[in-house]
Order: C-alpha cells, then structure tokens, then sequence
C-alpha cells in the first residue's frame, strides 16, 4: 500500500502542505497537460451556482466531445453551457463551461471528468470544493408559535412477542403429547402387531373382556372392537379389502371363497357370523341395545369363526414366507422413511419458528451473523493488540498486528507505514509516520531563527490526501471534516464519508467508508486510515474503538 512516491528533492520545493501530502500517494500523471480546469470558486453558499470550465487546446480538424451529464460526484449540474472557442495562433481553445450547485453543506470532489480527443479519453483534474450554510439573522427571522401535539397512528411493530410465546408452547405441548402418549401408544401397537395374525386376534380379545365395556353399557364401542379384530384377521389372511367390507360384503365374500374351496369353513359358522354382524350394524347404526348375553354369545362366536378359519387355511409354503418376509422388510422400510420425513419436517419447522422469532426480536441480520458468522464481528471479538509503531511512536489497539510495508518510495521519504487488509477489504488499516528535516521545514515557514516546528494546515492535507485517492480509482467522494481529539488528549483533523471503487475480484463497484485522522508531532506528520465496507455496524464499532485508542509518544518518554 504505498502512499507515499516524491522524493526528498521534490519536497523541499512545495510548501508544507504540499510536503505532508506527497508522503502520501502517487504524482498525478500527465495527462493534467491537456486538459485544463478552473472554477470561478472554491466555495459557494447552499443552492449557489458554481462554474466549471474544462480547456482543450485542439486542432481545427480534432473531435472533440465533451461529457453531457446531470451530476458531477454529489455536485447537480444545473446548466451545461455552450462551448466557447478560442484561436491561439494555429490552435483552438475549446472552453467547455458547466453550472454546478449543491443542497447541503460540507466539502465536496468534482470527480475528474474524461473529454474524448479523437477517441482518445483524457481527464481533467478533481476539484474540492466548499459548501457553505446560509447564515441567518434570528434577529429579523419572525417567529411562530409552537405547533401542537397531533396524535397519530401507532406504526406497527411486526410480529407481536405474545404470538411467539404461544407457538413455542403450542409446540412443546404438542411434542410432550407425542412422546409421552401418541408415541408409547404406537410402541405398543407395534409389540402388539410383531405376533402373528391369530395369536394378535385373541389377544385383542383378551383386552376387549379385560376393558369390561359390557359392565359399563358401551354396547357400540364393544361391537366395533369385536367386529374390527374379526376384520383385521380376515384382511391379513384371507384377502385383502375385508376392512373396507361391510357386513354384507364381508358374508357374501366368505361363501364365495367357501364354495371355491379356497376357505373350507361351515355354513353354520357362516350363518352365525352373520347374525352378530346384524346385531353390530344395529348396535353401532341403530342405537340397538342387547343383553349382556346375546353379547358374550357373539363374542364366542367371533372367536370360533377365528379358530375355523385358522384351521381352513393352508400352510403357506416357503416361496409365500419368503414374499411375505419381502413385503414385510418393504413395509417397514416404507415407514421409516415416513417417519424421517415427517421427524425432518417438524425439525425444519421447529428451527424455522426459532430463527423467525429471534429475528422479529434481535434482527435477522444479526442472527444471520450469530450463525454464520461475520468477517468484521470476528475481528471486533477477537482478542486485540495494543503496540507502538514509527518513530516518535505511535501507540493504537489494533483487533490485528499491523505489518511493516517496505519500498523504495518510503525510504526515500523517511517514512514508516504499518498496515493491515487493503481499501476493498472487510476492513483496512494503515499507520504512517514522516520524518519532516529541519531544513525543509525551516525553508517552507521562512523560520531560521528558531527550532521550533510550524504547524502544518492538516484540513489541507487531508483535502489533497482525498484527491490522490481519487487517482487510485476511488469515485463520487462525500467528505467530511472536522477536528478530533481522543478520549487520551490527541488533537488532530479528521476527514471522513464514503467513496466509491471498483473491487479486483468481484470486478464490481463497492462503496467504501473511510476515516483519515492527521496529526502532527515534533517534527513529524502522522496519519491513522481506516476503511470498511459501508452500513458494516461492526467496522464501525472497530473503528471507534480505535480512533479512541490513539496515544502518542514522543522519542524522549
């Protein structure tokens, strides 16, 4: 990151400012020669016009084109003017005049503007340039009276805390039902369902006489029961729609089977059957009430028809197991993968309520940062280093250790520069100290009668410090100065704002916000420079905490 190019010859010919400066950046380059520009101010009031001429010195067979643009950085063009020509001997001076003008007070860069010569691009020099507020005369101003309070519509605040509560207890109630009930329920179905067809019927028999729905008159739900066991062993072994079946169907399949052979069963078990599936659909449809007799009679029934029907059935063969064993593995199979889906589902939705929540409450952008992680936080909660650096030292709390930068330009300029990341990184930092000599010194202030240091104008310096940073490619500069001093009694100037420049990886413009502190110690100019990415809440928290952290140290302490 060299700053820092002129040369101890060149130093001693500008004045101090100037001196300070060159430490810094690059010499223009020379296409200044050809394009000339001037404004008739360098401050102007708020909504005040100032003029911009562009001069180029052309032949009478050039093409020259001059920009057509309504804004010049954060400058409005307010009126582009005719161009003027001018004859210089066998050349023409074409004055290109523009009219520009600004809302709101502070210092402000025209932007270097590029003039095409014969398709050739030149660019004419960056102006910085003073806003002034408009004084008023409070005296003379009328005054009216204070305006009373008007009551207005509350603006809504998102989503509200309460709605949060309540879907997060919903869901732990909802969870407590599965586990503890829903779940357990179904682990012992699935005990229940790991026994074979029969064996599982008569145990389900067993629990109906155990549940004892006769004693307390729960004619309907005992009915449902007994018919559904009958139903369900009839479904896995005989075939396969008897859970669907009504009563009638459910008859009129068995005597088909039987008379095909393919269930060789009685016709009395048959027509007994029948006669408890009457009185079930009357129990459970027609509010029928029977004796507790007729209902343990059917109930031997049900169970005779589940004997008879066992016997009847052939044995499967090996081929029929081995089927049913793939059928099973598949079914099982089948349900896991149900089951991870629904568990997936519910983990989403669970972690997609928390994040919603915590975002409506803290932000999503910084929950976003909490997860993910972000560059600047990492840096900012790390662990941070307090050094010195050049000579007379500077002393700073850095969240990294800066690294010395070494080149040609800076030993010439007996400058020393530490510095960390780069102007399009997450963040940036950089400390330079120059040693100024005597002699220069003395021959800038015109003051060889004393040893004491003149002091340099740093709102200068930092202004031709924001023009070379133009000559890097830094664009549409919004600047800002106004003095500093720390919480530790350093005094210096500060400029900052944003400006805008193109990123080598992405290839893409970023807006960039910086801070400049200039300050001068003995016979030394310093400077701390920071950049970061702009609307970074965490950079700018680094930033202050540095700038609060800035000590000096003189070369006797």
């Amino acid at each position: 990151m060299n700053y820092y190019i002129k040369t101890y010859k060149e130093i001693k010919n500008n004045n101090a400012v100037f001196f300070a400066v060159c430490l810094l950046f690059f010499a223009l380059s020379s296409f200044a020669q050809e394009v000339k520009t001037a404004t008739d101010t360098t401050a102007i009031r708020i909504g005040e016009e100032l003029k911009l001429t562009l001069s180029v010195e052309a032949d009478s067979t050039d093409l020259v084109v001059f920009p057509e643009t309504k804004a010049m950085g954060l400058l409005e063009v307010i009126q582009s003017y005719k161009t003027d020509t001018l004859k210089n001997k066998h050349k023409f001076i074409l004055n290109k005049e523009y009219g520009l003008t600004q809302f709101d007070s502070g210092h402000f860069v025209v932007p270097p503007q590029k003039i095409s010569v014969n398709g050739k691009t030149f660019s004419s020099d960056s102006v910085l340039v003073e806003v002034r507020d408009v004084v008023v005369d409070t005296t003379k101003q009328k005054l009216y009276d204070i305006k009373p309070i008007i009551q207005v519509e509350k603006p809504s605040e998102g989503m509200p805390y309460w709605l949060l509560y309540v879907l997060v207890g919903l869901i732990v109630i909802a969870a407590v039902i599965y586990f503890f009930f829903i779940k357990k329920k179904k682990q012992m179905r699935a005990t229940v369902t790991n026994l074979p067809p029969f064996e599982e019927a008569i145990q389900h028999l067993a629990a109906l006489d155990e549940e004892n729905l006769l004693e307390k008159e729960e004619y309907k739900k005992y009915y449902s029961e007994l018919t559904e066991v009958l139903k369900r062993y009839l479904d896995e072994k005989v075939y396969d729609n008897a859970l669907e079946s009504t009563s009638d169907e459910l008859i009129e399949q068995l005597e088909l089977l039987k008379d095909s052979g393919k269930l060789p069963i009685s016709k009395e078990i048959i027509q007994g059957l029948r006669k408890v599936l009457q009185t079930s659909d009357l129990v459970k449809f027609a509010k029928s009430q029977p004796d507790k007799g007729t209902a343990k009679v059917d109930r031997n029934i049900i169970e005779k028809v589940l004997h008879e029907t066992k016997q009847a059935i052939p044995e499967p063969t090996e081929e029929e197991l081995l089927l049913n064993e793939q059928y099973r593995v598949a079914q099982e199979r089948k349900k896991k993968k149900k089951k991870l889906i629904v568990t997936g589902i519910t983990v989403f939705g669970l972690v997609l309520l928390t994040v919603i929540g915590l975002g409506i409450k803290y932000g999503f952008s910084t929950v976003r940062d909490e997860v993910f992680g972000h560059p600047t936080k990492t840096l900012l909660e790390g662990k941070w280093i307090r050094s010195e650096y050049g000579t007379p030292a500077i002393v700073i709390t850095t969240p990294e250790v800066l690294k010395r930068v070494s080149s040609k330009e800076l030993e010439a300029t007996n400058t020393e520069s530490f510095a960390y990341g780069s102007l399009t990184s997450n963040f940036g930092l950089v400390v330079n100290t120059t040693q100024i000599p005597k002699a220069a010194m003395s021959s800038v202030t015109n003051n060889k009668e004393t040893d004491e240091p003149e002091e340099v104008d740093l709102e200068q310096v930092n202004e031709m410090s924001l023009q070379m940073l133009e000559q890097q490619g830094a664009t549409d500069l919004v600047v800002k100065q106004e003095d500093f001093e720390s919480g530790k009694g350093l005094t210096g100037m500060k400029a900052y704002g944003t400006l805008n420049i193109k990123n080598p990886v992405t290839n893409s413009m970023q807006v960039v916000a910086y801070e400049i502190l200039s300050f001068q110690q003995e016979n030394a100019l310093q400077q701390v420079m920071i950049f970061h990415q702009e609307k970074d809440v965490y950079a700018e928290q680094i930033v202050s905490k540095v700038l609060e952290s800035v000590e000096l140290k003189k070369n006797d302490e």
